[in-house]
């Protein structure tokens, strides 16, 4: 969560830490224009053009009460074994973090979606 709340910031996307959950509550105001040039002008339209162009698939913030203009939506980052990556993780000393390449290897769907997610996004600025 950590990682992915890193990468999304890097490119200008609003998201608070992780509070102990499996989701991110992100919100994309900060790219309204390009979006709307796309002709996308609430978070459903977002989240069905992002699953459309890039194959991941985020909810709505709409669906949780937030107003459909607010382009928000909530990504869930579970899509890998947690049970090996728990055993993996288990290994690494307590004073050593978990790093980009454990990630790529443990969690190589949630990186994939976090890139392909920034690069949609990016790719919409140019």
């Amino acid at each position: 969560g950590k990682y992915f709340v890193k990468r999304m910031r890097q490119i200008g996307v609003a998201v608070p830490e992780p509070q102990g959950a499996f989701y991110l509550f992100t919100n994309f105001n900060a790219f309204r224009h390009e979006l709307f040039q796309k002709g996308i002008q609430n978070s459903e339209d977002l989240c069905d053009r992002i699953l459309e162009e890039t194959g991941v698939a985020i909810l709505p913030g709409s669906v949780f009460g937030r107003p459909p203009e607010e382009l928000s939506a909530r990504i869930a980052y579970v899509d890998f074994d947690g049970a090996k990556a728990l055993a993996a993780a288990e290994e690494i000393p307590l004073k050593r973090s978990i790093d980009v390449e454990f990630l790529k290897l443990y969690c190589p769907k949630v990186m994939t979606a976090i890139e392909r997610l920034c690069h949609w996004l990016m790719g919409c600025r140019y």
